[in-house]
């Protein structure tokens, strides 16, 4: 095994079962966020911890600089692996996905008006925005309004902290085990919300899609300098435990009040807990849970597009959305999530891998999922 398998060895170990768990629970967590109020009765007015989407959203954005800095971070720190090359694996494993989807809406949307059937918001679907979100950009502050599949702000967003990743990491290698990454990461998140009042008027925590720019790199830098932190160390499986319980038990206990800069802090502080806490759990991967982590950014991408087909389809025939059938969307966005990452995003990142490896000289960076 040459060096560089090695040290991709050790990163991909070094992710626990644990964490891949919670990465498909926030994915499932961010459905349930977005079908709640299509339910017989709305859950999120019903269980307001279903109307907190943020919480998982930014669960994604910490996690994905926290699992890059740990899978990529060795790799950067001894010039294994180019930024260049980092920055193009990590695109080519967002874009084409996320293209398929996007020209899958606008076919739908051919399909319905050829049908006869309008759009229940047509605002939603202007050529500009479609324009934005196949480019990407639509998180950089060009349009002012959710449009065509929503939850793809936030890979907009992780386009600039990917391209961003390489520099951060190596700004930050002097914290590297050392506690003043902890104390940067959060000092910098607090620095970025105490602005956005300053000069936005809002919290950083509900600005809107168009922002998302902002929102993120906070959020990312904070999951890579938790990263830097843990980088050397290794937590014990009864603290991991302990810490993880408490941090779980917290980020449901703090929803509980109406939402404050403080709680939603806190809730931050909680969420970086539980992702230090399950990766030192040392939880076996077993195919259960890598096949969950694998249709995690599968269903996080598609279940807008199944579901907008779902519910507009029992509209259509004048079916009134019972019990089964709302769970019978869940169970449809799942089984489309399974499709789309067997038949069409894992083909394609099999032979984009080919491709970059080639470009590298035959360099292997570690395969990992996005958040």
């Amino acid at each position: 095994m040459s060096e560089v398998q090695a040290g991709t060895a050790r990163s991909r170990g070094a992710r626990a079962g644990a964490l891949d768990l919670l990465r498909f629970g926030a994915a499932a967590f961010v459905v349930l966020f977005h079908f709640g109020s299509s339910a017989p009765i709305d859950l999120t007015a019903t269980y307001p911890m279903l109307d907190r989407g943020w919480l998982a959203t930014d669960f994604f954005i910490i996690v994905s600089g926290y699992v890059l800095g740990r899978a990529y971070g060795d790799p950067l720190d001894d010039l294994r692996l180019s930024p260049m090359l980092f920055t193009a694996r990590r695109l080519g494993r967002i874009w084409p996905a996320h293209l398929i989807v996007l020209f899958g809406f606008a076919a739908l949307l051919i399909v319905a008006r050829l049908a006869g059937i309008a759009a229940d918001s047509p605002e939603r679907f202007q050529p500009i925005d479609f324009l934005y979100q196949a480019l990407l950009v639509h998180a950089w502050g060009v349009t002012s309004q959710p449009s065509w599949n929503e939850p793809s702000w936030t890979l907009s967003a992780l386009v600039v902290c990917y391209v961003l990743f390489p520099l951060i990491w190596k700004l930050t290698q002097p914290l590297k085990e050392r506690g003043w990454a902890l104390v940067t990461g959060f000092g910098i998140l607090a620095l970025a919300a105490l602005a956005c009042e300053a000069t936005l008027g809002t919290s950083l925590y509900d600005l809107s899609f168009q922002y998302g720019v902002i929102r993120a790199l906070p959020l990312f830098v904070l999951g890579a300098l938790l990263a830097r932190f843990i980088q050397g160390r290794a937590v014990g499986r009864a603290s991991a435990l302990a810490s993880g319980l408490a941090a779980f038990g917290a980020v449901i206990a703090i929803q509980a009040p109406e939402r404050s800069e403080f709680s939603a802090l806190v809730s931050i502080v909680a969420l970086c807990t539980l992702v230090v806490s399950a990766d030192g759990f040392g939880l076996r991967r077993t195919p259960a849970i890598k096949a969950a982590a694998d249709v995690s950014f599968a269903l996080f991408i598609t279940h807008t597009i199944v579901g907008t087909l779902w519910f507009s389809g029992l509209d259509a025939l004048g079916v009134q959305t019972r019990w089964w059938t709302w769970i019978g969307a869940l169970v449809a966005v799942l089984a489309a999530a399974i499709v789309f990452h067997h038949l069409i995003d894992k083909p394609i990142q099999i032979r984009l891998r080919r491709l970059l490896d080639q470009a590298g000289s035959g360099k292997h960076a570690p395969s990992e999922q996005t958040a």
